[in-house]
């Protein structure tokens, strides 16, 4: 049985993982292809069947999670340095969440500006 003083506090019960690319123009993709080529399955057949799987097909769907969650545990150990993870509460996830869409909407306009200063 847990005593109450070693039990954790309800803001460390409701901490989740984030993780994330350190580099913002490092491009998760690459890394899992270069995991499925080292580990010797097809690259081309894990994307063809990523991008039309309906969830349909439990043998695919089970094929691709495991090979997700391989990529993930390689890209963790042979590139420590391009991960980073973050244990986030509710609060601090959609703050972040916030900023995301903020910096995303802020690209979209400044790609936006360029492409119209172009025909200015």
């Amino acid at each position: 049985m847990v005593t109450p003083a070693a039990a954790e506090s309800p803001e460390e019960e409701a901490k989740h993982l984030h993780v994330r690319l350190r580099d913002e123009h490092a491009s998760i993709y690459d890394l899992i292809t270069e995991y499925l080529q080292a580990a010797g399955k097809a690259p081309d057949w894990y994307w063809r069947t990523a991008g039309r799987l309906e969830g349909t097909d439990s043998d695919n769907l089970e094929e691709l999670l495991c090979s997700a969650f391989e990529a993930g545990a390689f890209i963790s150990h042979d590139h420590p340095e391009d991960v980073e993870f973050l244990w986030v509460n509710e609060g601090e996830c959609e703050k972040e969440r916030r900023a995301d869409e903020k910096g995303e909407q802020a690209r979209e306009s400044k790609k936006e500006r360029s492409t119209m200063s172009h025909y200015a």
